[in-house]
C-alpha cells in the first residue's frame, strides 16, 4: 500500500465508521439511561412500600412524576414511620 491509498482507506472509515460509532454511543446511552430510570422507579415504589402507602397512593405519584394528569392527588399524605424494611441491603 502506498501514501494514497491509506490516506483514501482513512477517508472511507472516518466518512462511515464514525458515524456509526457514535450512532452505538448515543443507543447506549439512550438504553442506560432508561434502566436507570427504571430502577430509580423502582426504588421509589419499595421505599413507599416500606413507609406504608397504599397501592393508590403509589400509582398517584408514580403517575404524577410521568405527567398524567389526576384531578384529585392532594389527597397523598406524608410518609409515615417505617416499621420494617421492605427488603434487605
Amino acid at each position: 500500500m502506498n501514501g494514497h491509498e491509506v490516506v483514501g482507506l482513512v477517508a472511507v472509515v472516518c466518512t462511515f465508521g464514525l458515524p456509526f460509532l457514535g450512532l452505538v454511543f448515543w443507543m447506549v446511552l439512550h438504553y442506560a439511561s432508561a434502566a436507570w430510570k427504571v430502577s430509580q422507579e423502582i426504588h421509589l415504589k419499595r421505599d413507599m412500600v416500606a413507609r406504608g402507602y397504599t397501592a393508590q397512593e403509589i400509582v398517584q405519584v408514580v403517575a404524577a412524576k410521568k405527567g398524567a394528569k389526576f384531578t384529585n392527588t392532594t389527597d397523598v399524605p406524608p410518609a409515615k414511620p417505617v416499621k420494617q424494611p421492605a427488603y434487605g441491603h
